[in-house]
């Protein structure tokens, strides 16, 4: 009877005691993809709901301008800025490609990004574009239709990827401005180097505005891209707040530590003061109307890459806006030409 009750004591120590801790899982490795979702489907549906997006953006960058002090008019005639209906017919069929909505790891965080990319990818390997978007936060995120899902790229037989950068999307941490955001644009090749179908002897970096400073800046870090393609990139950030004093809102708000070191936070992001750095072809375009960003900026960045004898290309849309509303797609036909010029 007490050997019972001993070992029913024993039993009733063994049920209370507290568990082991379990052993901490190891985060991720840089670039490991830990979530795949498809895109929802393209909410356009007609030539005359595209007209009318594309109006309502137009308007939108008008009243913009006109809060900073800008005078931009509003086009009159939208028909120069807009695709044939076959072409947007084409485009929102979208025949042979598919959307994807990723979160990948980036240094122990998890963030989000998109991948366009070819249904039929069996046996074949593709360059890789890295696209980088403009804005901060919520605005100017990527969006899973935006270019018609890269549309003009897929049928030029590019694998497309863009980071969101942390903190936007429900991705993990916070975006920097030019800061460790940029390790999401270095990690997504360890990511892409995981897909089978992505050929990384072809890599290419294309970025926008705000990512066209994230491209120069991801080049810096020792991202390593055949060629590169920006437009409308600020690289000079003295020059930039002079003009636009709003941004240094966007930089105090977004920059650890900006209050106290504004110029070396706004030098460590202006190419124009390190372009020995840029140590890709480079192919720079940029709106002559261009409010948010002056040319300026990229002609001067054009001179110190001329002056180093860096390969590059200059491209000026005279009377054009940020986004190059009037030659977009003469753009993207340089910006492919740019990229094939430099695949292995």
């Amino acid at each position: 009877m007490e050997m019972l009750a001993s070992a029913l004591w024993i039993s009733l120590l063994a049920a209370t005691a507290p568990a082991a801790a379990a052993a901490p899982t190891p985060p991720a490795a840089d670039g490991t993809l830990l979530e795949k979702t498809a895109c929802p489907p393209n909410p356009l549906h007609t030539y005359e709901e595209y007209v009318e997006i594309r109006r309502r953006r137009l308007a939108s960058e008008v009243a913009a301008a006109k809060e900073e002090g800008f005078e931009v008019a509003m086009p009159t005639d939208l028909t120069p800025m807009l695709i044939s209906r076959e072409d947007f017919a084409t485009r929102l069929a979208y025949a042979g490609f598919e959307c994807w909505h990723i979160r990948y790891a980036s240094d122990g965080l998890a963030v989000t990004g998109y991948l366009w990319k070819p249904r039929d990818t069996a046996g074949k390997k593709l360059p890789l574009m890295v696209y980088l978007r403009g804005g901060n936060r919520d605005f100017g995120a990527v969006a899973p239709w935006m270019y018609s899902g890269f549309h003009q790229y897929l049928a030029n037989g590019f694998v497309v990827m863009a980071p969101q950068y942390r903190g936007v999307d429900g991705g993990e941490g916070q975006e920097e401005f030019g800061g460790a955001e940029v390790r999401d644009v270095l990690n997504l090749l360890p990511l892409a180097r995981s897909l089978p179908y992505v050929d990384t002897n072809n890599v290419f970096l294309h970025g926008w505005s705000r990512g066209g400073m994230e491209a120069l800046v991801a080049l810096k870090a020792g991202f390593a891209a055949n060629a590169v393609a920006v437009g409308g990139p600020a690289v000079d950030f003295d020059q930039e707040i002079a003009k636009r004093p709003a941004m240094e809102t966007v930089l105090s708000a977004l920059i650890p530590g900006y209050a106290d070191h504004p110029l070396e936070s706004r030098h460590e992001r202006s190419a124009l003061l390190w372009p020995e750095k840029i140590n890709a072809p480079l192919r720079l375009l940029h709106g002559g109307a261009d409010w948010r960003v002056d040319p300026a900026q990229t002609l001067a960045l054009a001179q110190k890459l001329q002056t180093l004898g860096k390969p590059y290309e200059l491209i000026i849309y005279g009377g054009d806006d940020h986004g190059l509303s009037r030659n977009s797609e003469d753009a993207d036909r340089r910006i492919i030409a740019w990229f094939k010029k430099y695949m292995r």
